[in-house]
């Protein structure tokens, strides 16, 4: 060879033509082309390994090859130099893994040759280089799909047997030699017929119609079960399926058989039957069947059957019970209540456990008078309980809504939500009673307004669909730090774009277990736009007040989640958490442990609502919080009403001898604003001061 390419100050033989051509040619080549010598060096690779492998020619040119490929790669490469050598084949197609420049490995199709030099060691080589690792990840993937299919061949419980064009068995698996008694090794090559024969179908197997025919007969067999007769003469019960495999074009090409032994699939099919239908731990009808067996009568009740009458039952006490004794306590109850429930009922009645403690009652043919007093007796059955573990006693209550299913009670779900709505008043109204769902009921009304709210709110929490605004809180007197305060506010949008008040879907949320994920998206977005205004430079409020439910101070991952919150903002100083007193007062330790955790990153508390319980001033001295919001029933009637006033100015004055600041609210006019200035307290917040603002429109 004759002439030489000079490449990023590299030499190369030159292979072929013209200089410019060849390095014209491996420019344009989608695979990477390279020349090295036989010690592994290389001379030149084309551009395109920048593309595949992500490094420069110019960090590859001079290097050795060995330093990008797999050690278990290399040994392969290596026998083919030295079958070149040898006089063997100078021209091999392997592959072998390339680290790519990020540090993964690839697969790349190597087409080698080596070419002879001058010299015992003037060997060189030539190689293009393509990517082949997606194809070797499907290769691995259909491997490992064939394997899976033949090992759930041989470890599904029914038996299949492969049969050729020719009618002749190549396969059986081990269920169906178990189901047949023939092994693999004497059936396979024998016709189907000779070891798998059911009988039962009219006609015998055709003897001269080739695969067709035999489709058709198995298929025939198919339709119902049939006797098969073992090898060993006895006999059984199978239930068969056939299905032709045909090529591409459609030509038969085989046949699958599957059968299975009806007897045990039966008792199988019964047994599943069964527990998709019925409820594991109490041996109940479970939620589906239920709501199968409501949907029913609600049908009939269209069609002018009836009355009907449906109880929703929930125990007053299992949380008790499983906080204090555990889960398996807690089962045992579920179990006992079901058996004093099933004893106490009437014939024809349906029972269920649909979920947790909450049982569900069907009484067709029940009015609801007559359903009331049936659930009054499975109230007074439950009263009579005495639950006993670990040497502790029980008394077990439980509450009981009633609603009609008639023509007019609507689908099954308006029903469900009825006599639900009906049991929740039954437990507000002091539990272990019955009250009945009446459409003209306030309380039932109201209930069932709120259980409309939970999708709407359940997708507002998926998309973020929730609004925040900012109200401010005006400091009132001298002395007193006189930066931006705010309280956070959360609105959602209906249907027509108007901003829902908290008011009006709160009390759904914290009903139904939604306050702790709302809780927890206002912080995300409120600390996301701290850590913005730092970011672009825009003053930070004084004081971000921010409402948090007593659920989510109850749980320990929103309070990890919110601690981790605070510790990525510029200074925790900035917020105020608000806590209603009555929530406080429940959790009082608990709030208590809180409120000193979060103190040690600068946050600060304020007691919301506060003056509404008996014990307010004797709770106070227990909790380390920084403001009180003297409830708005006092505040709105102080110009007026003198006990009012009376009650705002002695909050006020154990807020000062504590050390601890006042805020009134819904301060709402002149009138009232002179009144709080002349007590003393500190800040306000009312629409006097303006209405509340979008967070992000805040200057």
């Amino acid at each position: 060879m004759s002439g030489r390419i000079t490449h990023i100050g590299r030499t190369l033989p030159r292979l072929s033509g013209d200089d410019s051509l060849f390095r014209e040619l491996a420019e344009q080549s989608g695979d990477v082309l390279s020349v090295g010598e036989a010690d592994g060096l290389i001379r030149y690779v084309s551009p395109s390994v920048h593309r595949v492998l992500g490094h420069d020619v110019a960090g590859l040119a001079g290097r050795s090859v060995f330093r990008f490929l797999h050690p278990a790669d290399v040994p392969r490469l290596r026998a083919t130099y030295e079958r070149a050598r040898s006089g063997g084949v100078r021209e091999a197609t392997i592959e072998l893994r390339a680290r790519h420049r990020s540090g993964h490995w690839l697969w790349l199709e190597s087409r080698l040759r080596w070419i002879p030099g001058g010299g015992e060691d003037g060997w060189r080589w030539v190689a293009s280089l393509r990517d082949i690792t997606e194809r070797r990840r499907f290769e691995q993937r259909l491997a490992a799909e064939k394997e899976r299919a033949q090992a759930t061949l041989r470890a599904i419980a029914d038996g299949v047997i492969s049969v050729a064009p020719d009618g002749r068995i190549d396969y059986l698996n081990p269920a169906a030699e178990r189901i047949t008694g023939w092994s693999a090794g004497s059936a396979v090559g024998r016709p189907v017929t000779s070891v798998f024969m059911p009988s039962g179908h009219r006609a015998p197997p055709p003897e001269n119609e080739g695969l067709a025919g035999l489709s058709a007969w198995f298929h025939a067999v198919a339709d119902a079960p049939a006797t098969l007769r073992r090898r060993d003469g006895s006999e059984c019960v199978v239930q068969v399926a056939v299905a032709a495999v045909a090529d591409s074009e459609g030509r038969p090409q085989g046949l699958v058989l599957t059968f299975r032994d009806t007897s045990q699939t039966a008792a199988l099919l019964r047994e599943l039957a069964y527990r998709s239908s019925h409820d594991s731990l109490t041996g109940l009808y479970n939620r589906e069947e239920f709501e199968r067996q409501l949907k029913r009568l609600v049908l009939e009740a269209n069609a002018g059957s009836g009355p009907h009458a449906l109880c929703y039952l929930d125990l007053d006490q299992f949380k008790l019970v499983n906080d204090t004794c555990g889960h398996a306590a807690g089962d045992a109850l579920l179990k006992d209540v079901a058996q004093t429930l099933r004893s106490a009922l009437g014939e024809g009645d349906v029972l269920a456990r649909l979920g947790g403690d909450e049982f569900g009652v069907l009484m067709p043919q029940r009015g609801t008078a007559e359903a009331a007093r049936r659930a009054q007796a499975l109230v007074d059955a439950l009263s009579r309980m005495r639950f006993e573990w670990s040497e502790r006693q029980f008394v077990i209550t439980g509450s009981v809504g009633v609603a009609p299913v008639s023509r007019q009670s609507g689908t099954y779900e308006s029903v469900l939500m009825a006599a639900d709505a009906a049991c929740y008043i039954a437990k507000e109204r002091g539990r272990n009673r019955v009250h009945v769902s009446e459409p003209a009921d306030v309380d039932l009304v109201r209930r069932q307004g709120e259980m409309r709210w939970i999708p709407r709110l359940q997708t507002a929490l998926e998309v973020g669909d929730f609004h925040l605004l900012a109200h401010d809180i005006v400091p009132v007197q001298s002395g007193i730090p006189t930066g931006r305060h705010i309280e956070v506010l959360i609105s959602l949008p209906d249907a027509s774009g108007r901003l829902v008040p908290p008011g009006e879907f709160l009390p759904a949320a914290l009903h139904y277990g939604l306050m702790g994920r709302i809780d927890r998206w206002v912080i995300g977005q409120v600390c996301e736009w701290l850590l913005w205004r730092s970011h672009t430079g825009r003053a930070l409020p004084e004081l971000v007040a921010i409402n948090l439910s007593g659920s989510s101070m109850s749980d320990a991952e929103f309070r990890d989640y919110l601690e981790e919150q605070v510790r990525g903002l510029p200074t925790g100083g900035t917020l105020c958490f608000e806590i209603t007193e009555s929530e406080a007062i429940a959790n009082l330790a608990e709030v208590g442990d809180f409120m000193r955790r979060m103190k040690d990153y600068g946050c600060r508390f304020a007691l919301d609502d506060f003056g509404s319980g008996l014990n307010s001033f004797a709770y106070l001295k227990r909790l380390p919080v920084d403001y009180i919001k003297i409830d708005g029933q006092f505040v709105r009637d102080a110009a007026q009403d003198g006990v009012n006033l009376a009650m705002v100015e002695s909050i006020h004055r154990i807020g000062k001898v504590m050390g601890v600041k006042t805020i009134a609210e819904f301060v709402e006019n002149e009138a009232i604003f002179r009144r709080i200035r002349e007590i003393g307290v500190d800040y306000c917040q009312g629409f006097l001061f303006g209405m509340p603002r979008p967070l992000l429109n805040l200057d």
